[in-house]
């Protein structure tokens, strides 16, 4: 490379080394100061784009306390395989519904292809240990949850991203989970990759079924019309099923466990009762469902935690002997 074409390089990546908060640019900038040099030296433009992307999410990470080294960066690697596992059952359960005929009680609807495919990938390369692949794809899913809404407007209007918005902000949330995650914590262990495989088979699988499912609707007194359930109500129907079981463990096995679990029996149960105006605002009335697998969660996790505090103190004790 050129002096006149690295030096706008090196100029363009100073500005990532601002992103780290100031006590570890004190601590570390020769450290990041030979990591820039690096990138602004090496001859592939990509690989250059993506060494700094990694250096900035890096930065960033630091700076919201997500790191490796404290309890909200090994939380958030502990979603990953869930939030991969929600995000490909879902897509995979619209990109089979969008293949299909549509039926007359179905009514036209648009769909955002652009946004799913890459979920797939992005669980196929988990299960298959390549976590460094998966987050690009991850990547990849953003570019086309992006691309998705302009497609949306072009093809369908207003009423195309009215629809396919809330779900496209939704997978753009788990991989966002994914992203900001450390990366030095791979879900890559033989025990991730049999989670995120469960929790895609326990969520996958009835979805597929069920999206594809052909049944009589009421349309009025003596009317019958065939129609499919919606992909996403039932991802909100089914989805804090899947979810409680883990949840429920992560609970218990976390050091503020007795607390969070408390907070969720509480606060799923006061929802419960509380009015049901007081949830109308979810999608597809599961709100109350939702407020119920909380508290039941919540109650799990107390009995898991009490139940596992005996056994860890007779390890201890047997340390001692």
């Amino acid at each position: 490379m050129t002096l006149s074409q690295q030096e706008p390089r090196t100029a363009a990546l100073q500005w990532v080394s601002r992103l780290y908060p100031s006590p570890y640019r004190e601590l570390h900038g020769a450290e990041v100061a030979t990591t820039l040099a690096d990138i602004a030296d090496g001859g592939s433009r990509f690989g250059a784009v993506r060494e700094a992307a990694a250096v900035a999410g890096h930065a960033l990470r630091m700076r919201a306390g997500l790191d490796s080294a404290r309890p909200a960066g090994r939380g958030l690697a502990a979603l990953t395989v869930h939030a991969v596992a929600l995000a490909a059952s879902l897509s995979a359960a619209l990109l089979a519904v969008s293949l299909v005929e549509p039926l007359d009680w179905d009514g036209e609807r648009s769909y955002a292809p652009l946004a799913y495919v890459p979920w797939l990938l992005v669980l196929a390369l988990l299960l298959s240990g390549r976590w460094t692949w998966a987050r690009t794809a991850v990547g990849m899913a953003v570019g086309g949850a992006v691309l998705s809404i302009p497609v949306a407007y072009w093809s369908h209007g207003t009423s195309g991203v009215s629809e396919n918005l809330p779900t496209v902000l939704g997978l753009m949330a788990a991989a966002l989970v994914v992203l900001a995650a450390p990366p030095d914590l791979p879900p890559a262990g033989m025990r991730a990759r049999r989670n995120a495989a469960l929790a895609s088979m326990a969520l996958g699988v009835p979805m597929l079924v069920g999206s594809l499912t052909t049944f009589q609707a009421l349309a009025g007194p003596g009317v019958t019309e065939s129609a499919r359930p919606d992909p996403v109500r039932l991802f909100l129907t089914l989805a804090p099923l899947v979810l409680a079981p883990p949840a429920a463990v992560g609970l218990a096995r976390c050091r503020f466990g007795v607390a969070f679990a408390a907070v969720a029996v509480i606060g799923g149960a006061f929802a419960y009762v509380f009015p049901h105006a007081f949830l109308t605002v979810v999608p597809y009335d599961s709100g109350r469902l939702n407020a119920l697998v909380t508290a039941l969660a919540g109650a799990a996790a107390l009995i898991l935690r009490f139940g596992l505090r005996p056994q860890s103190a007779r390890r201890r004790h047997r340390r001692r002997l």
